[in-house]
């Protein structure tokens, strides 16, 4: 009789561990794959959320293994959705889902942010805009899509044209 309860004992053991093993692995993200399959799962406003085309646009990095990577949908026949997407980076590509964005806050056309630790996280993908001014510093936008962490919330930033001027 012992010996049945510590046989059964020891299957039950190694099937919860196996279930534990198999549970950690899955709830790991690897890649931009990974990720793109992660916000495909998450996104729940998106009908086509299956089929759509998905990029990782890029990231910003708010401690070393703290990333809000930007996902777009769409091409260039189809509307896009911008998905702010914050992960902790585990072990070198390869991450742990915490939160997805509902899409960032708009400041344009194709240009958003989102709140992102105490500062901002800004996606442009408009290639209209040039530069991000935020007090009296200029960034410049030097490729589309252009991701790019402020690490204070500003009091004034706007984007400006190839001409300095403000876009609207």
């Amino acid at each position: 009789m012992k010996k049945r309860l510590l046989i059964g004992i020891s299957v039950l053991s190694l099937i919860l561990c196996c279930i534990l093993i198999f549970a950690v692995q899955s709830a790991k993200i690897v890649g931009e794959e990974g990720l793109i399959a992660k916000a495909r799962r998450e996104i729940k406003n998106l009908a086509e959320v299956e089929t759509i085309e998905m990029v990782v646009a890029g990231k910003s990095t708010r401690d070393r293994n703290r990333h809000l990577f930007w996902i777009i949908t769409g091409n260039e026949y189809q509307a896009h959705h911008y998905y702010p997407m914050e992960v902790i980076e585990t072990e070198p590509g390869v991450y742990e889902f915490v939160h997805l964005y509902n899409g960032g806050h708009q400041r344009g056309q194709d240009i958003f942010f989102e709140f992102f630790g105490m500062g901002y996280s800004f996606m442009i993908n408009n290639p209209k805009c040039k530069g991000i001014v935020i007090g009296e510093t200029v960034i410049p936008v030097t490729e589309i899509p252009f991701v790019y962490y402020y690490p204070y919330s500003p009091n004034e930033y706007y984007f400006i044209d190839e001409d300095g001027n403000p876009l609207r």
